[in-house]
């Protein structure tokens, strides 16, 4: 029988398990969905002094009790630094790395070509015989290198051992870009999933585009490509007699210096990919499990996880501030109430891989030149409406589910802010989640009512279903007096004028400076997404002057979208002394349709544009 002392050790660490475990879960249930199981397994051992903790995988965490007067208690440590690791949910299971060298215990074989390529082209690394069968698919004429196209073929690796190769096109060389390169990714991963392969070797392509680079847009588009949204899938599911693999795992081909940039690029691509994904994550969850309430929770768990700070500013702070636009579109909502989420990063050093650095480094951006100074944060401010309904200007039933998606304007600052932090970039910025349910009761605010905003400005409400630019209007008055930003952006899911004008593919941007539309078309471009200026001016401030009031809320129809991005104008400095730029995205935020890297729903679209933007600001002279 183990002495006083020894009974007094274990219960010690006893405690300081049963203690960790619930420190830790009510965290991880901060970020919302449904219930998360346990991921730590518990497990008694036979009686031995020199027993200690098992070596932690990424999603488990197996733990031996240790014997009575073992001084080793690391393991209750261990167990609450795992169970954080798995916080902040992005809807994927994917491991990448780079080797110099391809191991061998592989299912799968992955190469590129271009347009036209002959056979015998040199691949460095590549084995014999997946050589031997490039050659074959490339002078038999069934692979051509055109974009979109992947094509395989079965090697025979030894006594019932096979591998396949597949050959991915990208297209004519002069037009291969980073874009391409995360779209071939995307390919590639639905051809694993389809062929029900987990283990890949990955042959990153050299040439058109910098290594860094491509490695960097295989990575990202293979993690968004890889999104699975499961959290809301139960016991009805078809049983598949050969399940697809839940988990992926890619190695990364890539020696010398070659090798090292390449994984600061590797991991860079999952940074920003995570954060985009973890923006599609919670833009995916329905309005019963995702509110303001909830919300906040959401982005204070992730902002303790990374390293931010968080500041949420409630009904009754926000009424004090006198936020009248905020109040009255979330005052319908009893239940829950609107909240002004502030989540802040302040940046020091250099990023990964070097960015910010100022210099142009090997990813191959350069240098900013830019009228618009860094002296002051950087403020991103996003229309997060947890559900719309329309309020009494109530939405047609068809398709009011889908307004659970109209809260991705937030989303995207939430990814940036995930991101900026997981890369440590060099700035301060200062994101601003403006959320709010637009809902009927009989606390719901009225056509023919008159609000008041933050800065003074009398809004007369012609339809309640205009309601983001209100939430907006009181974020960015009080964003830009409270934080004086060097620059400004707002992202909201604002009007479907935008989507008739631009299309799914595109989000219409309105701004007071020509200098921040450069620097976002600029970021865009490198993110692979697409945005087009719309005008703003006079004109369009005065289609919505109100007769009893400064302003409506929306005046019709004609020239919807710049309506939007004219109310949302009389919120920041009319002197056009802060830079400011509306991003209208309500086309590109989701999808009803299978895109190369995109699966149906959230797309989490705006995040690369703003860290290629942040990225772009550090860097500026």
């Amino acid at each position: 029988m183990p002495g006083r002392a020894g009974i007094f050790s274990s219960v010690l660490f006893v405690a300081s398990v049963v203690f960790v475990i619930p420190r830790i879960e009510p965290e991880a249930e901060d970020m919302g969905g449904p219930p998360m199981p346990r991921e730590a397994v518990l497990i008694c051992v036979n009686l031995c002094p020199s027993v200690a903790t098992s070596p932690p995988s990424s999603s488990r965490v197996v733990l031996r009790f240790l014997l009575p007067g073992c001084p080793n208690h690391a393991a209750s440590y261990t167990l609450a630094i795992q169970l954080r690791r798995r916080m902040v949910p992005t809807s994927t299971d994917f491991s990448i790395s780079v080797k110099d060298s391809a191991p061998a215990n592989v299912e799968a074989t992955i190469v590129f070509v271009d347009e036209g390529q002959a056979a015998g082209a040199g691949i460095p690394g590549l084995g014999d015989a997946d050589r031997a069968a490039l050659d074959r698919l490339l002078a038999s004429g069934v692979v051509r290198g055109k974009a979109k196209e992947v094509a395989f073929d079965v090697i025979d690796v030894g006594p019932g051992k096979f591998r396949r190769l597949f050959v991915v096109g990208l297209g004519k060389h002069e037009k291969l870009n980073a874009e391409t390169l995360r779209q071939a990714a995307g390919h590639v991963v639905r051809a694993l999933r389809k062929h029900r392969l987990a283990k890949a070797n990955v042959f990153v392509p050299a040439g058109a585009v910098a290594l860094p680079q491509a490695a960097e847009a295989l990575v990202v588009g293979a993690l968004l490509a890889a999104f699975d949204f499961e959290e809301y899938k139960g016991t009805g599911q078809k049983k598949d007699d050969a399940p697809k693999p839940k988990r992926m795992e890619w190695t990364l081909i890539a020696g010398g210096e070659d090798g090292k940039a390449a994984r600061e690029a590797v991991e860079r691509g999952r940074a920003i990919a995570d954060g985009q994904n973890f923006a599609r994550t919670i833009a995916s969850r329905p309005g019963n499990d995702i509110n303001p309430l909830s919300l906040a929770k959401v982005a204070q768990a992730m902002a303790r996880e990374v390293g931010l700070t968080c500041r949420v500013l409630d009904e009754k702070e926000m009424a004090k501030l006198g936020m009248g636009g905020i109040l009255a579109v979330g005052g319908g909502s009893i239940a829950t109430p609107p909240r002004m989420i502030v989540l802040e990063h302040k940046g020091k050093g250099s990023g990964v891989g070097g960015q910010g650095s100022g210099k142009k480094g090997k990813a191959g951006r350069a240098n900013l030149k830019s009228e618009i100074s860094n002296q002051s944060p950087l403020l991103v401010v996003g229309k997060a409406i947890t559900f719309d309904t329309g309020g009494i200007s109530i939405k047609p039933a068809d398709k009011m589910g889908k307004m659970i998606f109209d809260k991705c304007g937030g989303m995207a600052v939430l990814g940036l802010m995930y991101a900026a932090a997981k890369l440590k970039l060099p700035m301060h910025v200062v994101g601003i989640l403006s959320s709010a349910e637009n809902a009927v009761s009989s606390r719901a605010y009225r056509p023919g009512d008159i609000l008041r905003m933050y800065n003074g400005v009398t809004v007369d409400v012609t339809n309640t279903d205009a309601e983001g630019r209100l939430v907006l209007g009181d974020a960015l008055a009080w964003g830009i007096e409270t934080y004086q930003p060097s620059a400004v952006v707002d992202l909201a899911t604002l009007t479907g004028g935008v989507v008739t004008a631009l299309g799914k593919s595109m989000a219409g941007v309105m701004s007071n400076s020509d200098e921040i539309v450069r620097e976002l078309t600029i970021a865009a471009e490198t993110a692979g997404e697409k945005m087009w200026r719309l005008p703003l001016g006079e004109e369009q401030r005065d289609q919505i002057r109100g007769d009893a009031s400064d302003s409506v809320n929306s005046a019709g129809r004609e020239a919807h979208p710049l309506q939007g991005g004219a109310f949302l104008s009389f919120f920041v400095p009319m002197d056009g002394s802060v830079p400011w730029a509306h991003l209208d995205i309500a086309g590109p935020a989701d999808t009803e349709k299978e895109l190369p890297y995109y699966a149906k729903g959230a797309t989490g679209w705006g995040v690369r544009t703003l860290v290629e933007w942040v990225t772009l600001r550090s860097s500026t002279k």
